[in-house]
């Protein structure tokens, strides 16, 4: 009889060990997503207070604008040349021109319109492809 309670007493310890295994492997497994959204969302906020920190540059942010993003409609390779055609120290219009980002790379120029919000950088408006005059 004793042992059978014995027996029976030590299946109860294994099973309760195996939940109690089971339960920190969870914990373990949340902490470690938990650990991974910080450090990825961390990642994400410290590049957008950069670039935002290094728009306040307007021909930075011309450069940036006009080359990354995921429309590519109106994107550049790498500015080449850049003029200011208006700027009032609020809004600012500026005509850009290389090689477009597009199969065939041809040279494009594109004029953008950008504002000054309250941090002091400059964030693009609208962009459009400019259309060369013929005389």
């Amino acid at each position: 009889m004793e042992k059978k309670n014995i027996s029976q007493i030590n299946r109860q310890k294994k099973c309760i060990r195996k939940r109690k295994k089971k339960i920190n492997m969870k914990k373990r497994f949340r902490l470690l997503l938990s650990l991974l959204a910080i450090i990825i969302s961390s990642f994400f906020i410290t590049k957008q207070l950069y670039i935002s920190n290094k728009c306040t540059d307007l021909s930075y942010s011309v450069e940036h604008n006009f080359t990354t993003g995921l429309d590519s409609k109106n994107k550049l390779l790498r500015v080449q040349e850049m003029s200011l055609v208006y700027c009032d120290g609020e809004t600012a219009v500026v005509e850009a021109s290389g090689l477009s980002k597009s199969d065939p790379h041809k040279k494009t120029s594109i004029k953008g319109n950008f504002k000054k919000i309250k941090d002091s950088s400059w964030i693009l408006q609208e962009s459009y492809p400019v259309t060369a005059s013929i005389d």
